[in-house]
């Protein structure tokens, strides 16, 4: 399998802290994001991918901030 990921870094950010992550596993989670958005149709070059995972009780606005 090539390295889809070697052209992309991945940023891990928690309430808006940054938190690191071990090499195998930042480039573990970098690989499974890239292969799943690489065989969507209709991506070609993807040059910024970003992935919300958010408590649904919280409300936010459309840009994400916090009411």
């Amino acid at each position: 399998m090539r390295d889809i990921g070697k052209h992309f870094r991945l940023r891990l950010l928690i309430d808006g802290k940054y938190v690191p992550l071990k090499p195998f596993l930042n480039n573990f989670v970098k690989q499974i994001i890239l292969s799943m958005v690489f065989n969507l149709d209709g991506v070609k070059k993807p040059r910024k991918i970003e992935v919300v995972v958010e408590d649904v009780k919280v409300k936010c606005d459309v840009h994400g901030n916090l009411k």
